[in-house]
């Protein structure tokens, strides 16, 4: 199948069509970055943006995206002023560390989204994703809902059920509460004015940011000792309690497995919730893929609830997220690398120092990479479309060794959720909405999306 003409345009910002004034592009990018990317941007390989700050190198073409995040990795670190502010908010986890302590925590983490880990997830997953549907029935069909804020909660309870167990119940809001107020706080203007605001008033965000995290820290440190001395591995945070690097043997202090578990919630909760709601979104413009997805769930599942071994019976569900997942990256830009030694990138020069960028926005919807990139269609992820797609061309989890770890989490969280709640209800956008996305770590929908509840089978 195949995106008809006349499909509806999609939310999210406008692409100015030449580059835009400083003051206004400035303006602009408050709200969101990609507000004022011209549209040269989505065309050319390399793009080369010249400001105040300095010259940046944003990095489009798939094989150069492959040279900077896996063939020659060490030559592109991350940029100091980025780690800086990231680190002020989320600690010095596997987002921001470099080198061993780096790989040290990568290997110590790497049992905990295993297969054989994602497995045992499965159930609760499905579970809560039930709840969730049968709080919808209590609302009522023709009820409206903020679809970001109810994905929200959502993954709010798989994480803190997968994490924590029931002993945090709530733990999860006073997390997602101070990782919203740190990412305003993040706001991308500071890292672009980092070299130019001063170091007094620098430190003084940042001393607001990790304050800003201080309930946050206090709450999580708390089940961190319960859990120390064994006991068991009922859930992910015992495993982080009890992990020991493979190679050295030596475990995680407590502050390291509270920076770890605060990336764990970034990435295990709020880019799941944003692609869900994209999902959602998304699925109540285009009635013809809805209904397509409906009869894959319908023939597979028949009314039950889905188990993991039903993850591989449901292609197009994969592929209805995995194409949102594209146009909607949760997190549209990977963090700001820099050239430690002169290198050339598809046929550019790049000089030593300079910075280079990458954002998954602008490469998942290049237009030399994909046809019709403003389209929603999930089938140009089936196998006959995909084969020969450069596998950089497509990055919503980044890639090369810092690939996100939880990706594998992350998709069968999001196909267990649709494939849950997709069986009993379809959403329909409420009409008229200003729907404006907003550009932090992650995007988001500024004032939420709201959809009208509508039962499938009365």
């Amino acid at each position: 199948m195949s995106i008809a003409d006349g499909a509806p345009a999609l939310i999210g910002p406008a692409i100015p069509d030449k580059r835009l004034p400083f003051f206004k592009g400035l303006k602009a990018a408050r709200e969101n970055q990609f507000a004022a990317i011209p549209r040269i941007a989505y065309e050319e390989p390399v793009w080369i943006t010249k400001t105040i700050f300095g010259t940046g190198y944003f990095i489009n073409d798939p094989a150069g995206v492959k040279q900077v995040l896996l063939d020659k990795v060490a030559n592109y670190p991350k940029a100091a002023q980025e780690r800086y502010a990231l680190g002020a908010a989320f600690g010095d986890g596997i987002l921001v560390s470099e080198g061993e302590k780096w790989r040290s925590h990568r290997r110590t983490m790497a049992p905990a989204f295993d297969f054989k880990s994602l497995v045992s997830y499965a159930p609760a997953m499905v579970e809560c994703s039930a709840s969730a549907a049968d709080t919808w029935d209590r609302k009522g069909s023709g009820t409206v809902v903020d679809i970001a804020q109810e994905m929200t909660k959502l993954t709010l309870d798989i994480i803190s059920r997968t994490m924590f167990s029931t002993d945090a119940a709530r733990l999860g809001g006073i997390v997602d509460g101070a990782m919203r107020r740190g990412q305003d706080m993040l706001a991308f203007h500071w890292s672009w004015l980092l070299p130019v605001i001063g170091k007094r008033q620098m430190e003084r965000q940042f001393a607001r940011i990790r304050k800003n995290f201080s309930e946050m820290d206090g709450a999580m440190r708390g089940l961190i000792r319960s859990r120390e001395g064994g006991g068991g591995t009922r859930d992910l945070l015992d495993r982080l309690v009890a992990a020991r690097d493979s190679e050295t043997g030596n475990g995680m202090t407590e502050d390291e497995i509270r920076d770890e578990v605060v990336i764990i919630y970034l990435a295990g909760h709020e880019t799941t919730a944003l692609a869900m709601t994209y999902v959602w979104y998304l699925l109540s413009q285009h009635p013809a893929v809805e209904a397509k997805l409906h009869a894959e769930l319908d023939a597979v599942l028949g009314g039950r609830a889905p188990v993991h071994d039903d993850i591989a019976k449901l292609p197009y569900a994969r592929m209805v997220i995995e194409e949102a997942m594209r146009l909607y990256p949760p997190a549209p830009g990977i963090s700001g690398r820099v050239a430690l030694e002169e290198d050339e990138i598809s046929g550019t020069k790049i000089p030593k120092g300079a910075m280079v960028l990458i954002a998954p926005w602008i490469v998942q919807r290049h237009r030399k990479l994909w046809d019709q990139p403003d389209r929603f269609d999930p089938e140009r992820f089936a196998p006959d479309r995909s084969a020969g797609r450069h596998r950089f061309s497509y990055i919503p989890f980044g890639g090369g060794p810092r690939i996100c770890i939880g990706m594998a989490l992350a998709m069968t969280e999001a196909i267990l959720i649709l494939a849950t709640m997709a069986q009993r209800y379809r959403l329909k956008l409420v009409p008229g909405q200003d729907i404006v996305l907003q550009h932090r770590v992650t995007m988001r929908p500024r004032d939420g999306i709201k959809m009208i509840l509508a039962p499938r089978k009365a």
